[in-house]
């Protein structure tokens, strides 16, 4: 990150503050050694961007600006832990999705995950997940591009938000104009997703490849 840092018994001096190693400890234990690398990046990112916004860790404040809501599969947790995430629950079936959780995640120039402990020091997550649906909403306003073959409608975009448009309102009605508002929604990669009308359902379970997200998934479109 461009950030001259000394490591000091349990600590990091860096020129834009102390980060606590104890945190880093607790997120790796019970962790696969081979996912080490990937936690420890993201948990050091998100604790530099947090001393560079005035705190030590996120908090509400320093979250408020920046939060936004992510669809996760669990193929992309990469040994994370995510204890508090939220289910994803279809909006066609009323029951919560396999596979799948709404996570929150940080938004500035890229998008990044938050696990359990960057946001040890949140104390209103009901309030987060408000605002980053808000925010995920104004931030895909102008980031679909919706292509229509046959049965199945390709959605893709720029950002690694793209595969979470179902959370964000008023982003189906392209969708929705294509192949109607019941709809099955496979996730093939952060930036690209497949959908087809509810009827179409095998057709577009088989478009999709070995390396999906997760299964496909009803949903309803508002």
């Amino acid at each position: 990150m461009g950030i001259v840092a000394k490591v000091d018994a349990n600590h990091v001096v860096t020129s834009v503050g102390d980060i606590p190693l104890a945190p880093v400890v607790d997120e790796l234990d019970g962790h696969d050694r081979g996912d080490w690398p990937v936690v420890v990046d993201e948990l050091v990112t998100r604790m530099v961007r947090s001393l560079l916004d005035g705190a030590t860790r996120l908090t509400d404040a320093t979250l408020a600006d920046h939060v936004v809501v992510k669809i996760l599969g669990d193929r992309e947790r990469a040994g994370r832990s995510f204890a508090y995430a939220r289910p994803l629950v279809s909006t066609a079936t009323g029951q919560p999705v396999p596979g799948f959780v709404v996570a929150l995640a940080w938004l500035d120039d890229g998008v990044e995950l938050l696990n359990d402990a960057a946001l040890a020091e949140v104390d209103d997550l009901d309030s987060a997940y408000r605002r980053g649906f808000e925010r995920l909403a104004t931030a895909l306003a102008d980031d679909l591009d919706v292509v229509r073959q046959g049965n199945i409608v390709t959605v893709t975009g720029s950002s690694w938000l793209v595969s979470s448009w179902p959370l964000a309102a008023g982003a189906g009605r392209p969708i929705m104009a294509e192949v109607g508002c019941d709809v099955v929604i496979g996730i093939e990669a952060a930036n690209k997703v497949l959908v087809s009308a509810s009827s179409h359902a095998r057709e577009l379970d088989d478009a999709l490849s070995a390396s999906r997200v997760a299964d496909p998934f009803a949903w309803h479109i508002d």
